[in-house]
């Protein structure tokens, strides 16, 4: 993921977990509030992940296979 859609992902999770807290003050609407909070949530989550999968970058993470004929 490259990091201009990670930073609008990580935007656009605290825009929706803003607008979320001001659905659930009363008078709002709670259930749009969850469904929004969770999909912050959810956003969030996939920025994790996808943090977590990144390749690492200073090389290979197994051994390189040697020729067995020498």
């Amino acid at each position: 993921m490259d990091d201009d859609l990670r930073l609008k992902l990580k935007e656009l999770s605290i825009s929706m977990q803003t607008r979320a807290a001001e659905l659930a003050l009363p008078g709002g609407n709670t259930d749009i509030s969850a469904l929004m909070s969770g999909i912050a949530v959810t956003l969030e989550a996939l920025l994790v992940i996808a943090e977590e999968s990144k390749t690492p970058r200073s090389g290979p993470s197994v051994e390189p296979v040697t020729s067995l004929s020498d």
